[in-house]
């Protein structure tokens, strides 16, 4: 089956090379999986990660999406405004805008109706246990719940793929939990690819894969192991 997102051997270097972020790394995300990026500061993670959907533009290599290359700037928009979702530790919620204005934000460069995007924000309010809270400011909102506001924003044009850069980052262990559980529950009802930067050990043991990095190198990827067939001894 062809992966869903794809980097082939990737760089991306800063101040004429002097500075190397990311060195030939090359990953696959299958479709449905649950993949972690883990490692200590500075070792390129959110780096990888912009560069997988699109955020940034890799020095040397290519990336692919749907077995397709995708490049340049307005190439990448479009894919990301379909198929892509975000949450990242800030929340990046607009302020001045109430929660269910911000979900519904992610549609408008859709061909949705008003109706449709109402029903779209309070299938997904509802979903998160936010159906109380359209009307709320994300500043009257826990830490936790704005988290959550972030992820129906991410869903809101049904993603074959989020990404999450330190999603628990900011917040207390009990909100971190809500959240993994959260994103663990999307990716096994939904069946969409969750890719999540961590420092977390805990929340990067939950996921399928655990890919690691250290210097901008990808240095072990840990894949489940395969299904024993039945009536083989383990």
């Amino acid at each position: 089956m062809t992966p869903l997102a794809e980097m082939r051997r990737c760089c991306r270097s800063y101040d004429n090379g002097r500075i190397v972020a990311l060195n030939d790394a090359s990953l696959v995300v299958g479709r449905g999986e649950f993949v972690s990026i883990t490692g200590p500061s500075g070792c390129g993670k959110s780096t990888l990660l912009d560069i997988l959907c699109g955020l940034e533009e890799p020095t040397s290599g290519e990336v692919f999406f749907d077995g397709q290359p995708v490049r340049g700037r307005a190439a990448w928009a479009r894919l990301r405004a379909a198929r892509i979702g975000f949450v990242f530790q800030s929340f990046h919620l607009i302020a001045s805008l109430t929660v269910a204005e911000n979900v519904e934000l992610a549609m408008l460069s859709q061909s949705r109706s008003a109706r449709q995007r109402r029903d779209r924000v309070a299938e997904l309010l509802d979903l998160l246990g936010l159906a109380r809270r359209p009307a709320q400011l994300p500043m009257e909102l826990s830490g936790g719940e704005r988290q959550r506001v972030a992820i129906a924003r991410a869903l809101a044009n049904r993603p074959e793929m989020v990404v999450a850069d330190e999603p628990t980052g900011s917040l207390d262990s009990a909100s971190s939990a809500q959240i993994i559980d959260l994103l663990e529950g999307l990716q096994r009802s939904e069946g969409i690819a969750v890719v999540i930067v961590t420092h977390d050990r805990g929340i990067a043991a939950r996921c399928d894969r655990r890919v690691e990095m250290i210097d901008g190198c990808i240095v072990r990827d840990t894949q489940p192991a395969p299904e024993r067939p039945k009536g083989m001894p383990a």
